[in-house]
């Protein structure tokens, strides 16, 4: 393996030299039109992780409007013109990554870079994707690009670092140019772009099964592996770009803590794969469950301005826990600072299997959404 890739290091260089020479009229052109459609900048630049976690800045031709809320400019779906998902779906985004290849920092083929902020919710075995270079293509992007899980998105390229051959990546190759040129899976069905990963959402636990799927919810029914009923979870858009959730137990479950621990967990990695930047856990006053949500790094608020941010008041029924999503970013919960992710458990949690504890560290979220 390490034979072939200082081989694959060489050709990398020299396949980059060469498309950027024969490409660059096409380079212009794009270009050109990303200045008269979508105005300046017009490059997208991001921090993403690639070989031994080393953190660089990927560049692509942008394929958003800037955001503007006072314009309705906010979600992906909003900001992503029709001329940005020709971009897209072309692949012609993706030139400007050949100067990442040229430099070292990316590879043709291989795990796809992502964003730093997605560092802390790795597995073991998720984090093996970095033993590479990232790669403009890899074994995940020609299984069906964004319409892949995370999951198993990310097991696929583990499985990639594990085989990778010169073989191998002819195929791949080959498989990308039939996908660019039909434009397959540039986006998760009914989305404009694909979720972001907020964690693993495997468990030997709970199933979360979809019930429902609209704009602004998302409903799960929650059973055990074994096929006992355990409850409902809903996740739904608020204001002040926080997400709403709840769940209701089942009422013949016997929830014990672990299972509510779990229940926390993957609730909260699917809050963080929305949008959002904030999440809001409604329960019923001196819920047991406030404590297990206090753990993970929700803080209980019952101050009337601070609600009204999130589109929540006040209720005799009702009681709040609030958690910042990406907390490294600086956001504030009320008039506090978000205790840095080194002090307290914040959102998505791994699981440790010895002592049935939870942890996790985070990063920020960037400003546009690319793949």
């Amino acid at each position: 393996m390490t034979r072939y890739h200082s081989a694959k290091r060489m050709l990398d260089v020299i396949g980059a030299l060469v498309a950027l020479i024969v490409l660059s009229p096409v380079f212009i052109v794009v270009a050109v039109l990303v200045f008269v459609f979508l105005g300046s900048p017009i490059f997208f630049t991001q921090q993403r992780v690639t070989k031994g976690e080393k953190v660089f800045r990927l560049w692509k031709f942008r394929t958003m409007l800037n955001a503007d809320p006072a314009q309705g400019l906010v979600s992906d779906a909003q900001r992503l013109t029709r001329f940005g998902r020709m971009l897209r779906s072309s692949s012609l985004d993706e030139l400007p990554s050949l100067w990442n290849i040229l430099r070292g920092e990316m590879s043709f083929i291989g795990p796809r870079p992502l964003p730093t902020r997605y560092l802390p919710h790795y597995s073991p075995h998720q984090r093996r994707r970095h033993l590479i270079r990232g790669g403009l293509s890899g074994l995940a992007q020609v299984s069906g690009r964004n319409q892949v899980r995370w999951d198993d998105r990310f097991d696929l390229d583990v499985q990639y670092v594990d085989t990778a051959s010169l073989a191998v990546d002819l195929r791949i190759i080959l498989r990308t140019i039939r996908i660019v040129l039909r434009a397959d899976g540039i986006s998760q069905d009914g989305e404009a772009t694909a979720d972001n990963f907020g964690g693993t959402l495997k468990s030997d636990l709970l199933v979360f099964d979809e019930e429902g799927r609209t704009e602004d919810v998302r409903t799960w029914s929650v059973r055990s592996t074994s096929g006992n009923g355990v409850g409902r979870c809903d996740i739904s858009t608020a204001d002040g770009d926080a997400v709403v959730i709840r769940f209701d137990a089942h009422p013949d479950a016997d929830n014990d803590v672990v299972v509510r621990r779990e229940v926390v967990r993957l609730a909260t990695n699917r809050a963080r794969a929305t949008e959002a930047t904030f999440a809001v856990w409604i329960l019923p006053p001196g819920s047991d469950d406030l404590a297990i949500l206090t753990e993970v790094g929700f803080e209980g608020c019952d101050d009337p301005s601070d609600l009204s941010r999130f589109g929540q008041r006040t209720h005799p029924e009702q009681a709040f826990a609030v958690c910042a999503l990406w907390p490294e970013t600086g956001h504030h919960i009320g008039s506090s600072q978000v205790t840095p992710p080194t002090h307290r458990l914040n959102g998505m949690l791994r699981r440790t299997r010895t002592s049935q504890s939870f942890r996790s560290l985070e990063t920020g979220p960037a400003v546009e959404t690319a793949s």
